[in-house]
Formats: C-alpha cells, sequence, structure tokens
C-alpha cells in the first residue's frame, strides 16, 4: 500500500545552539508546527575550523597538546547543550532526536535536512542588521537560500 500524505511520519529539523534565539525557535515549533508522531530532529552544529582559525589555538602553531584541549572543550560544551534541549524536550512532551553536526552551521544545518530527508527546518535568528549580516554571514540567510524544504525562522526582539 503506497504511503500517503497523512500516514507518513513528518521529520522536522529545529537547529539548536544554545542561545536564547535557538530556545525560542524550539518553543515556537512546539506551539506552532509540531504534531504528536512528528519525528523532531535537534541539530546542533560544531565548527572546530572557526576556533582553531580565530580562537587561541592560532597563536600556538604547532602545540598539539592546545589543539586537542580546545577540541575537547568545544565537545564538552556542545554534550552539554544536547542534554539541556534533551531534558527541555522532555518537560515539554516533545520526544526528539539530539544530533550533532560537523562544520559551518548553515551547511550542516542544511546537510542533515537532506540526509534525514527532513519535511521543514526551524531555525532562530539573532535580527542582525542588513550590513552586519552581510559582513558575518548568518546562519538562516545560508539555510533559506540553499535548502531545498520550507524554512521557518524565529524571529525574537
Amino acid at each position: 500500500m503506497a504511503e500517503t500524505a497523512e500516514s507518513k511520519q513528518r521529520v522536522c529539523l529545529v537547529a539548536i545552539d544554545g542561545s536564547k534565539h535557538a530556545e525560542i525557535a524550539v518553543k515556537w515549533f512546539k506551539d506552532n508546527i509540531y504534531k504528536e508522531g512528528d519525528h523532531v530532529l535537534l541539530v546542533h552544529a560544531i565548527d572546530h575550523r572557526h576556533s582553531m582559525a580565530y580562537g587561541s589555538v592560532a597563536m600556538m602553531p604547532g602545540n598539539p597538546e592546545a589543539i586537542t584541549q580546545q577540541f575537547r572543550g568545544e565537545e564538552k560544551k556542545a554534550e552539554h547543550v544536547m542534554v539541556q534541549y534533551k531534558q527541555k524536550c522532555i518537560d515539554m512532551g516533545m520526544p526528539a532526536e539530539i544530533l550533532k553536526a560537523y562544520g559551518e552551521a548553515g551547511e550542516a544545518i542544511v546537510g542533515v535536512a537532506h540526509d534525514k530527508k527532513a519535511d521543514l527546518i526551524v531555525c532562530g535568528c539573532r535580527g542582525l542588521g542588513t550590513i552586519r549580516r552581510t559582513i558575518m554571514g548568518s546562519v538562516s540567510d545560508y539555510v533559506v537560500h540553499h535548502s531545498d524544504v520550507p524554512v521557518f525562522i524565529c524571529r525574537h526582539d
């Protein structure tokens, strides 16, 4: 029997990073989009390359111990964020799978959405102005322009 639109389990990806914007996005998703039976994926992206290029490690070329410590610190922070969001989802009565992805956040989010065949993506927005967003880049901008599924941006001022 062919799967109908009503019987297909939706795969909903929500980007998390530990910020208040991500927290608002998760709550907004739960209150406005979530339906019982959805497969909810909370995705936390880690870009070790960014910290290696701009963090304290860049000042210590050839120091493998510093690189290892930086890497472990970022992994520990990521685990903390993931545990927090797992508990928030339990408290909200919303089962969720928490995933860690590596690389630049926008690329990682779009990549996981593609790999997991997500039906939609939800992410927060820092509310950067046009100039700052153009100079610094924006995860939500990247996701909107590169995703092949609907994207909901939760903006909060």
